[in-house]
């Protein structure tokens, strides 16, 4: 049942993630276009088994704005480009506490 309950949550999490995501996409590609700050982001990875970073980086490539682009070789950083990153270190952060915080629930 516990397990359920923790999927659920990452379900519930990833919903969330989409609607916010989608949200700041549109106002980014309506808005003007030399306010946006692309970046190639190096996240730093908690989760260790294969599959859980395998379900984080698909998150983050359907989350609208990001598209994970590559592992690092020893799976410690996932390399994420951001459609918009004025603040490097929050998307980093907002990444890893939610969509990664979930993931760390169900496959460690």
């Amino acid at each position: 049942m516990r397990r359920a309950l923790a999927w659920a949550r990452v379900g519930i999490t990833f919903v969330a993630e989409l609607a916010k995501s989608t949200w700041a996409t549109i106002r980014a590609v309506l808005g003007p276009t030399e306010r946006l700050r692309p970046a190639i982001l190096a996240v730093p990875l908690d989760v260790r088994s294969p599959a859980g970073i395998v379900l984080f980086a698909d998150m983050v490539t359907l989350t609208p704005g990001t598209t994970s682009v590559d592992v690092s070789a020893d799976g410690s950083t996932l390399f994420v480009h951001v459609l918009d990153a004025p603040d490097r270190e929050a998307a980093i952060a907002g990444m890893k506490t939610t969509l990664e915080a979930r993931t760390r629930e169900v496959l460690p």
